[in-house]
């Protein structure tokens, strides 16, 4: 059998799950180390002592492509484009992030300055006929111009090279002739659509992080391998599957929200063995917290992301992110009206009661205070945290009112924002979020979960195995996959989904598995349809097997979509082909199982007093560890363990399941 580890690094901790002989599963915690990102890794994997030279595959989640986007600390990136399109990526779309009442608004800048963008003459057709040869002599002239100036990573975006690639693939080889050592991003291969501005700034994105992703992933199977690992390095993407370690730098936009997309595919594992089949998922970490739809345990999929105002078009996991994160800082706004978020204080100085120099007030210091964190349990007891300490934090926020009360006013806003994303990811898209079931993980999620499900009228919550370790664990069970897009914009009359089309996407399957080293034994193909109604703007997919499917079904599909997501549809109105996706997955070979709970017996519980919603309860207080399976109680309880705490509030039962699960349900009334 296999063995596996996965690695997740997060804003605070960075979280190990390690699969020992015979399937069963070990955990360890450490802090991230922000000034030296792959250090994290090699002290989780010394820390957990897992033997390296015993394990197959190390799969890692990472914030190593976000981090160097967010603070521009990229490659010197130069873009080359058609002539006449040098501004594409500074004049955008009408589209504006933010509030619209943001007087002093300022748009994200680029991370290509316009002095490092080079026009080159030549001209594809959107149907991908040449109209205009390329103009080799004064495209070596812009390429030297640009090295010159000190580029050393590349972007092509031509106008409609993903209708004819041939001008950019001569664009690369000239580089390549120029500057060896250059690492080069065509359009072609990393966003092959129409839409000239997301296109550029996706493949302008790739280029600019993909060096530093690059050296991470080198370093990391540098330092693995002086450590005696010898297995295989993959690496997680936005769209929950897996890559091979070797294909991360050339692809680095896949890695933008890979540790969200872990977590998901934990909480469908845990969801499936439970026997529960739709699920909102509620990932609460240090910085902030994610929340995701999975309608029969499928996650929805949004073909682009926006990431500090710039769009990128990969395919990710549908999620809605908040900074509420047990670090997010309280603060009083330029109103004078309490504030949780977005600022955060991160793994080092950390929350005020960490005691190492923090004095913001942060939602763990509101935990602590409120009496949910026990300063002597946290962290599995190997962190003590100063209630003190917390206590002035809270005070120097300049919020009136005891410290509890302040607590207690900071725990609201941030489960209020909470659950204003649930609405989004639900309500919002027309699916009602009461008829689900809330998987609540990351250190904090269990914390908040039943409150934010109170809020929303959802009955009933299920928390994991060791819940903060839930997107390393997603990790584990994470499928390789691999997301192929190809526009081919017409009407939808002219373009059913026939055999020879099936047959032209396998073959794009076929290669692209090929590149990734899949067996084609291995792995199953879906294809999806980007339709609209025509006058649209945008598109909705459906998805199915790789079978042809004549237009009216496909129609009906799309509409049926359309009906369910906005409300509507219009038998009158023309429907038009954007895109054609395929999608292949070779699922994981990996049985694991975790921890069993102790068949029986009685915890001791303690008691003391949490202040909850505004009240003071005398609450239990019981070790996860100890509770026996079936072992159930009414809260108010609090429920301690080494990597998260989950809190039952009054009106709420807690049961151990069948498989050590907690799953809480809301009481009839």
């Amino acid at each position: 059998m296999l063995q596996r580890v996965g690695v997740e690094i997060g804003g605070t901790f960075t979280d190990l799950v390690w699969q020992v002989p015979g399937g069963q599963l070990r955990t360890h915690k450490v802090l991230s180390t922000p000034e030296e990102i792959q250090r994290a890794v090699i002290e989780a994997v010394e820390g957990s002592g897992a033997d390296l030279r015993s394990i197959d595959h190390l799969v890692h989640g990472s914030t190593v492509a976000t981090n160097a986007l967010l603070t521009r600390s990229g490659a010197r990136t130069a873009l080359l484009t058609t002539r006449g399109f040098r501004d594409v990526i500074e004049i955008g779309t009408h589209d504006r992030q933010g509030s619209v009442y943001e007087v002093f608004y300022r748009k994200t800048p680029s991370p290509v300055p316009r002095h490092l963008i080079g026009e080159v003459d030549e001209r594809m057709g959107f149907a991908g006929a040449v109209i205009q040869p390329l103009d080799e002599a004064g495209a070596r002239a812009a390429v030297e111009d640009l090295l010159a100036r000190g580029a050393s990573s590349f972007a092509i975006c031509l106008l409609h090279a993903y209708a004819n690639p041939a001008h950019e693939q001569a664009l690369a080889q000239l580089i390549r002739s120029l500057a060896p050592d250059a690492l080069i991003s065509c359009s072609h291969e990393i966003s092959p659509e129409f839409r000239e501005y997301e296109r550029s700034m996706t493949t302008v994105v790739n280029a600019f992080v993909s060096p530093v992703v690059t050296r991470y992933v080198d370093r990391l199977g540098e330092d693995l391998q002086a450590r005696g690992y010898g297995g295989i390095l993959q690496i997680m993407q936005s769209n929950g599957g897996i890559m091979p370690g070797a294909a991360a730098g050339r692809n680095a936009v896949r890695m933008l929200l890979s540790g969200p997309a872990a977590g998901v595919r934990g909480a469908v594992w845990f969801a499936r063995r439970n026997g529960i089949s739709d699920i909102l998922t509620l990932d609460m970490g240090g910085t902030s917290t994610d929340v995701a739809l999975a309608p029969g345990l499928v996650p929805g999929l949004v073909p682009e992301l926006v990431v500090d105002g710039l769009p990128v078009r990969t395919p990710a996991i549908d999620m809605v992110t908040v900074g509420a994160g047990g670090g997010s800082i309280a603060h009083l706004d330029p109103g004078g009206f309490l504030a949780v978020g977005p600022a955060s204080a991160g793994a080092r100085p950390g929350p005020a009661c960490y005691g190492r120099g923090g004095t913001a007030a942060t939602v763990t210091d509101a935990q602590v205070v409120a009496g949910l964190l026990r300063p002597d349990r946290f962290f599995g007891g190997r962190m003590s945290l100063r209630t003190d300490l917390a206590a002035e934090a809270l005070r120097s926020t300049g919020v009136g009112g005891t410290p509890r009360e302040i607590a207690d006013a900071v725990l609201r806003m941030v489960n209020n924002n909470m659950a204003q994303a649930v609405r989004l990811v639900s309500t919002a898209r027309g699916i009602d979020p009461t008829e689900f079931t809330l998987v609540a993980y990351g250190g904090g999620g269990p914390l908040h979960a039943a409150t934010v499900a109170d809020e929303i009228g959802i009955r009933r919550v299920l928390v994991p195995w060791s819940p903060g370790l839930a997107s390393a664990f997603g990790l584990m069970v994470a499928d390789t996959t691999i997301d192929l897009v190809q526009t081919d914009l017409q009407p939808l009359g002219d373009a059913a989904l026939d055999t020879a089309r099936v047959a032209q996407l396998s073959d794009l399957c076929t290669r692209a598995a090929a590149e990734h080293g899949l067996d084609p034994s291995s792995y199953s193909v879906e294809i999806g349809l980007d339709l609209r109604y025509r006058g649209q703007a945008f598109e909705l997919t459906v998805w199915g097997d790789a079978s042809p499917r004549s237009a009216a079904e496909l129609r009906a599909a799309f509409e049926e979509l359309h009906r369910q997501r906005y409300g509507y549809a219009r038998a009158q109105l023309d429907v038009e082909l954007v895109n054609y996706r395929a999608r292949l997955v070779e699922p994981v070979d990996a049985a694991v199982a975790t921890p069993e709970p102790p068949q029986a017996g009685e915890p001791a519980p303690e008691r003391g007093e949490v202040f909850l919603n505004g009240e003071v309860h005398e609450a239990l207080y019981l070790e996860r560890a100890k509770l026996p399976r079936g072992y159930a109680v009414d809260g108010p309880a609090i429920i301690e363990e080494d990597t998260s705490t989950t809190v039952v509030p009054p009106g709420w039962r807690v049961c151990v399941t069948h498989c050590g699960d907690l799953l809480m349900e809301r009481s009839a009334t």
